[in-house]
């Protein structure tokens, strides 16, 4: 009868186990979560020249943004719903908030980029920059937030910031991309995508972008969005000529 009951509690605690990991690997399983490996960098690189196009989706998939439910603070944050706007497409395909980069080019910009918590949403939803700056996060409302930072399927900050006008400053080492939540309002989400050098851009409304200062040479881009993932290619720069591409997603 001892060995049954000491059979049964050892399965007990192999099924609960087995659930806790269950419910760890889908709270973050996030393909787009994914650190940059560091490439073999060049000395920072200065010139006029321009890569500059546009990020285009040619799919044919239907394309939705979820609801997700106001459940607290309605007051400041609103009743209904908020939308969760991975995609925000143009008329004529244009794709916003999609980071574009040059790989291969190192020195650092110290930058101090900033991302505003205001009727429960963060503003901007996507934001890039170097390795080594500082991030900014603002509590515009009258109700407590709790910013949660993840990279690499790991928490590197979680700013508790209870009050409104409070103001934390974090930075931000290792290239790749941190997707930041708040631990109270479950729908508010942003992205800051850290790459390895000063040459990145991140699309506007239309889709379009423009990098400069780089001399003339072959270069490799790479773009990373949220919800179309990654692509790279290679571009040649050229002097006095800008290099034009378009990126497409499906």
């Amino acid at each position: 009868m001892k060995k049954l009951a000491l059979g049964l509690v050892v399965l007990l605690v192999v099924v609960q186990e087995a659930k806790s990991t269950e419910v760890q690997g889908k709270h973050y399983n996030y393909r787009y979560v994914k650190f940059f490996p560091s490439a073999q960098t060049v000395a920072k690189a200065s010139g006029r020249g321009v890569i500059e196009g546009k990020v285009v989706y040619v799919g044919k998939r239907k394309l939705k943004n979820r609801r997700k439910l106001i459940t607290k603070d309605k007051e400041v944050c609103g009743r209904g719903y908020k939308i969760d706007k991975v995609y925000v497409i143009s008329k004529d395909g244009g794709v916003k908030n999609a980071v574009v980069f040059v790989e291969g080019v190192g020195g650092k910009a110290k930058e101090v980029k900033r991302v505003v918590q205001e009727r429960c949403e963060f503003h901007p939803r996507v934001l890039a920059m170097s390795a080594g700056s500082v991030l900014e996060v603002v509590n515009r409302d009258p109700v407590k937030h709790e910013a949660n930072g993840v990279q690499d399927f790991e928490t590197i900050f979680q700013l508790s910031q209870h009050k409104k006008g409070m103001v934390d400053r974090v930075e931000l080492k290792k290239p790749g991309v941190v997707e930041i939540t708040c631990n109270i309002h479950g729908w508010m989400k942003a992205w800051a995508v850290v790459v390895n050098g000063p040459y990145y851009a991140v699309t506007d409304e239309k889709g379009a972008f423009r990098i400069g200062g780089l001399p003339p040479g072959k270069y490799r881009l790479r773009m990373w969005h949220e919800g179309f993932g990654e692509k790279t290619m290679t571009v040649e720069v050229r002097e006095g000529k800008p290099a034009s591409v378009v990126i497409e997603v499906r």
